[in-house]
């Protein structure tokens, strides 16, 4: 790292809890943090199991755009645990409250599309992780896929030569495309993607996932709270294909690749251990969710149709553009590795009876920006 290297701080896992030997040796330090590690586990920051061996506490700063979402909550907390300081950019500090207990994070309001303000926080970084990313364009400033995907995206890698910053680690999306991409969404990461591969200063990193879900996921989430309001559901694009992936898959990727320099340079493509189609994943979350719904899977031109109508709906659950991206499959080429974590381990937990109530609601209450 650029910075004067400090002490380095062992870690060990005692009993599941990460505590360090300073924290072990001070009862009142270990307390807290044992307080602290119970919240996040209660608030399903924690999303893929930790490894009973050593780790090492780095000297470095890293700071994430785009960190507080589902993705971003998950990371930042696992860099907490190898980075002596995480620094969260965002807009709207009231929604990283359940990260701000954590010592070395820092939650920074910031309006990352302002060249300035982007340059004043991210000095002193040593990594830069861009997580940011929407489904959806709006004219907001700041919304459209071009301001949020392409022009941040070219603010970031030339604020990152301008202040000599090198590592730089950057979440796309399977089958980005500038050219070729079948939706703007598609296009616009795929233009991101050109503009970081075509920095000669930065040490990068590609990251291409299919679909992701985990608990209080804005997908399997957004189908169960569908469901349990229509017993008859109308599906567009029933045939798309998947490859759905696991949150903690894909941090452990990303948590791994910020020391790996074996990555820099690599696209990593991130899909689950298995393909469905969409009325597959659909039929599976009403089963695991214990709905009894009959599914109904719209030829074209009625998906198409539908997609016209839904983009004009208050919180525009499916759009014209969503439409265009599902004719794309987002699955893996076969030269891929796989990620090991199935569907099956993990979504029973939070869409089985009894156990998605809370994810699904907090994923309401995220969709209607409250």
């Amino acid at each position: 790292m650029d910075r004067e290297a400090g002490p380095v701080q062992m870690i060990y896992f005692c009993g599941g809890i990460n505590i360090s030997c300073a924290m072990a040796a001070n009862n009142k330090q270990y307390n807290a943090f044992y307080r602290q590690h119970a919240f996040l586990r209660q608030n399903s920051v924690l999303e893929f199991s930790l490894k009973r061996e050593p780790i090492i506490m780095l000297d470095a700063r890293v700071t994430l755009l785009g960190g507080t979402g589902f993705v971003g909550s998950q990371l930042t907390y696992h860099l907490s645990q190898h980075f002596s300081e995480v620094v969260l950019l965002t807009r709207r500090s009231q929604r990283s409250r359940h990260l701000k207990i954590l010592s070395n994070v820092q939650v920074q309001e910031t309006d990352v599309h302002d060249s300035l303000a982007l340059e004043a926080a991210l000095q002193g970084t040593d990594i830069v992780i861009n997580l940011v990313g929407i489904l959806n364009s709006s004219g907001a400033s700041g919304n459209s896929f071009a301001d949020a995907h392409t022009e941040l995206t070219r603010k970031v890698v030339d604020t990152c030569g301008k202040l000599g910053i090198t590592r730089y680690l950057h979440m796309s999306a399977l089958h980005a495309d500038a050219q070729n991409g079948t939706s703007e969404y598609l296009k616009s990461k795929g233009k991101a993607e050109d503009i970081v591969r075509g920095s000669s200063e930065l040490n990068w990193t590609m990251f291409q996932p299919s679909v992701i879900f985990g608990e209080k996921d804005a997908f399997l989430n957004r189908f169960a709270g569908l469901l349990e309001i229509m017993p008859i559901f109308p599906l567009a694009c029933p045939d798309a294909k998947m490859a759905p992936v696991y949150v903690g898959d894909v941090v452990g990727s990303m948590l791994n690749a910020t020391t790996d320099s074996s990555t820099h340079g690599a696209t990593i493509c991130l899909c689950g251990p298995q393909d469905y189609t969409l009325e597959e994943l659909v039929k599976y979350t009403a089963t695991t969710a214990g709905l009894n719904r009959k599914v109904i899977g719209l030829p074209d031109f009625l998906s198409r149709l539908q997609a016209r109508i839904m983009e004009w709906v208050p919180g525009k659950p499916f759009s014209m553009d969503n439409y265009l991206s599902l004719q794309t499959d987002s699955v893996c080429a076969d030269n891929c590795e796989r990620q090991p974590t199935s569907l099956q381990a993990v979504a029973p937990r939070y869409l089985g009876k009894g156990g998605g109530i809370s994810g699904r609601y907090q994923t309401h209450r995220r969709m209607a920006r409250r």
